[in-house]
């Protein structure tokens, strides 16, 4: 018996090993390393991240409303992109690590938003945040940016 359930224990990991989660499971992915502090500026140009900060999320609530909306944003098809971006979004974190630059297409309320890493490399990646995500990311910017 004990031999029959170690025979099974390994084919039910093997199976499971196997089982692609299939597209749209790819998520965004950040260091693991402390976030300290979330900026948010214009955007203004595909070549490079936009100096002037409109605003700046240092309170650890604000940050996580940002870190959790990127780390869970899907890989999703390039159509899902917009025009341009509204945002260009810095992710800094605690220890001497390079910045995350990332753009933001922030969607209108109840709607998905639209992530892409910082600079645009031909056919980039977008990652798409849910509903509940972009409505708290509205929130703080819009509440911040009166």
């Amino acid at each position: 018996m004990r031999h029959f359930l170690t025979i099974m224990l390994l084919y039910m990991t093997a199976l499971l090993t196997g089982c692609d989660k299939g597209p749209g499971w790819e998520t965004m992915q950040l260091l693991d390393e402390e976030v300290v502090e979330i900026r948010i500026s214009a955007f203004e140009s595909w070549d490079e991240m936009n100096g002037d900060t409109l605003l700046s999320f240092k309170d650890t609530k604000a940050v996580r409303v940002f870190e959790e909306a990127i780390r869970t944003a899907r890989k999703q098809a390039d159509a899902a992109k917009r025009t341009a971006p509204d945002y260009d979004v810095m992710v800094i974190y605690a220890q001497q690590s390079p910045i995350h630059a990332i753009k933001l297409w922030l969607g209108e309320e109840g709607e998905e938003s639209v992530f892409s890493y910082g600079f645009k490399d031909g056919e980039e990646a977008v990652y798409v945040a849910s509903a509940k995500h972009s409505d708290r990311m509205r929130e703080l910017i819009l509440q911040e940016g009166r």
